[in-house]
């Protein structure tokens, strides 16, 4: 389990970037800012993940207790098919037992796709994974932050000049994680020493705060 450090560095990297975006926007001008053809963008989504923890399925949405909640993101667009993306997701809804989830990751994305207003992008992110288990803080239970590593895939439409909406795709992995051992509705017993990986879907916005 890592330390308390670890679980605030991830955190409040990512929520100070994010709130350093409109801040940036209106003291600087989008050519100076991000120059070229470079562009940040910022947004919102809303979340529903398998959080593979208390569930026995790895379908994104194949979860009796699907773990709902809001993300925040950004996007610097570095190049026309490279960028950064980062974001903050709260799964505090939803789960068995009042279990939570959250993570704040960051990492370098793709462009593999362009058609038009539509665009397909590939990511992998780097941060950190949060988890309170059912029931907490009953004997078995636990609260952790564990490091994670996400692959995914986005896909963006433009739906005018500085809006975009988005659909997002992340299947993350969380190496480091050991829970205490539960048992399953056949009453079985089910180890956790594998490490984690909750998967899911998020919808959302985006919008242009510098550049192209």
């Amino acid at each position: 389990m890592n330390s308390k450090k670890t679980k605030a560095a991830g955190k409040w990297t990512v929520i100070f970037v994010l709130l350093l975006a409109p801040r940036l926007a209106q003291a600087q001008s989008p050519e100076s800012a991000v120059g070229g053809n470079a562009s940040l963008w910022a947004g919102a989504e809303v979340s529903s993940f398998n959080p593979d923890y208390s569930c026995g399925s790895d379908v994104p949405l194949g979860c009796s207790a699907q773990q709902l909640g809001p993300a925040v993101l950004f996007d610097l667009n570095v190049k026309p098919k490279w960028g950064v993306e980062g974001e903050a997701r709260w799964l505090h809804w939803n789960g068995v037992g009042n279990q939570i989830e959250s993570n704040y990751l960051a990492g370098p994305r793709y462009r593999v796709a362009h058609y038009d207003r539509l665009n397909l992008w590939l990511k992998v992110e780097f941060g950190a994974g949060l988890i309170t288990t059912p029931y907490y803080p009953a004997a078995g239970s636990l609260k952790g932050s564990f490091f994670a590593y996400a692959p995914g895939g986005t896909v963006e439409y433009r739906l005018t000049h500085q809006l975009s909406l988005r659909g997002d795709y992340e299947f993350q992995f969380w190496p480091s994680f050991v829970g205490p051992p539960t048992f399953n509705s056949s009453g079985v017993l089910v180890e956790h020493n594998h490490g984690l990986t909750p998967n899911g879907l998020s919808v959302g916005a985006t919008w242009r705060f510098l550049g192209r």
